[in-house]
């Protein structure tokens, strides 16, 4: 049971992570400086909650409010980049973040033991303040603010700036508004993830938020799909799962792991939620067209039949 419930709620961090990830790609900005957010929010709530004392909720919100200010910061610059170069930055940013971290050494005497970030060997005895109720009424809350997005003007001018910037700045959306604001909220989303992992680890180690886990986040979007927030979702479940289904291959399940990615990719280009869509919506579109044409074809014989007599 415990296993269960362990998995469980590293698929609800999972899914806060991808969901991370799809906040700015809902405005076309491939970055993969969420891994340096995760990493602020989980040593900045590890030391709020352990050394000050700060409850769990407090501490997450100053972690999200400091990684939207640090987004707002590294967002700005990058907008006048794209392409490979903006995913450049922010590699180099989530970079940097780790390196301060793996340096920082920040401890204090509570209780005759020295806590706190030790550098190279991570802040240990972080406290466990986080568990999957925690961890899932967070992840609630975010989707919730996705679907209140995704049913507002601002959310229909995210759509607009993600199809196209020129049409979109022509009806008077603020580009560098809508885009930096989405930078921001998947800081934010970011560093309240980072923050449920210290609790719920007790351990964090700068070497853990690397290159592969920002890589992962990447993934979960692009197998889950990137153009609905449940995509990033179904994506994230998908890929935490599956290394546990394959248990039983022992040494050979990562080997099963990658090809079943690819078998997917390949089935699912799009990612697996938007091709269901876009497969339904286009049989809908085919029968649609073709009572037109039936339509079409009894009136025109009913026209010609009339002409006959």
């Amino acid at each position: 049971m415990a296993y269960l419930t362990a998995l469980f709620e590293i698929l609800g961090l999972n899914m806060i992570l991808a969901l991370s990830v799809f906040a700015t790609l809902m405005v076309g900005q491939f970055s993969l400086a969420q891994v340096g957010f995760w990493s602020i929010g989980a040593f900045v709530t590890a030391i709020l909650t352990t050394m000050h004392g700060f409850p769990i909720y407090y501490a997450l919100l100053i972690s999200a409010a400091i990684c939207a200010v640090v987004g707002a910061c590294l967002g700005y610059p990058c907008l006048r980049i794209k392409g490979i170069y903006l995913t450049l930055a922010t590699v180099a940013f989530a970079e940097v973040v780790r390196v301060f971290f793996n340096n920082l050494n920040y401890q204090v005497e509570i209780d005759g033991k020295l806590v706190g970030p030790a550098g190279a060997v991570g802040f240990r005895g972080v406290k466990v303040l986080a568990a999957w109720p925690e961890i899932y009424i967070v992840l609630s809350i975010i989707i919730l603010i996705f679907v209140i997005i995704g049913f507002s003007r601002f959310g229909l001018s995210v759509n607009a700036v993600r199809e196209d910037e020129v049409a979109a700045a022509s009806l008077g959306i603020n580009i560098t508004k809508v885009k930096v604001s989405m930078f921001m909220f998947g800081a934010a989303i970011a560093g309240v993830g980072g923050g449920l992992y210290a609790s719920f680890s007790s351990f964090v180690l700068a070497e853990n938020f690397s290159f592969h886990l920002a890589l992962l986040s990447i993934f979960y979007v692009a197998v889950g799909g990137m153009y609905t927030f449940y995509g990033p979702i179904a994506g994230a479940a998908l890929l935490t799962l599956l290394p546990e289904l394959f248990r039983f291959a022992s040494d050979f399940r990562m080997i099963l792991y990658g090809v079943v990615v690819i078998v997917v990719v390949i089935v699912f280009p799009r990612g697996i939620v938007d091709d269901i869509i876009y497969r339904i919506e286009s049989k809908k579109d085919l029968k649609r067209k073709q009572r037109t044409e039936r339509k079409h074809s009894n009136n025109q014989k009913n026209y010609q039949k009339r002409g006959s007599d």
